[in-house]
């Protein structure tokens, strides 16, 4: 083998690596602008929580109509996020009672609903009936859920 041979196998060489390298440069540039164009990375959404609720009601219709709800279970549950509905309207909401209701006892609910903490409502006998639901909603943003319904009964 001669020098002239071996100088023409490395200058065959060149164009081939310097191919190869522009079709990765172009690649990796084709993906990096398709994640901003696409906003690939705002698709990622949080997960609603779960809650598992027990309801325990004193709704008779003649005075004072009590419910009590406790988390039984599930995920803890930031209280900024939820909002306790009867029959369609705010009884609780991200910690503090509406007018119609009053909170009884502690307010286990007000940093965040955990395994076992309880939220005792009170309220005239005009604004709980048998039959109504009872909705514990979680809403973050435009994300939203209905962690727990039950019917008064």
């Amino acid at each position: 083998m001669n020098f002239r041979g071996m100088l023409a196998d490395e200058d065959a060489l060149s164009p081939v690596i310097g191919v190869v390298l522009m079709v990765a440069l172009t690649v990796v540039l084709s993906a990096s602008v398709g994640v901003f164009v696409l906003d690939i990375g705002s698709q990622v959404t949080e997960q609603t929580p779960n809650a598992v609720v027990e309801y325990d009601f004193d709704v008779d219709g003649t005075g004072a109509e009590t419910m009590t709800l406790t988390q039984e279970g599930g995920n803890p549950v930031e209280a900024q996020y939820v909002t306790v509905y009867v029959d369609g309207e705010i009884a609780w909401e991200a910690g503090s009672n509406s007018s119609d209701y009053n909170i009884v006892g502690a307010d286990e609910w007000a940093d965040g609903l955990e395994g076992g903490d309880s939220l005792t409502l009170t309220t005239g006998s005009s604004n709980v009936s048998v039959g109504d639901t009872i909705r514990v909603v979680w809403q973050k943003g435009e994300q939203s859920a209905i962690l727990s319904e039950q019917q008064v009964g």
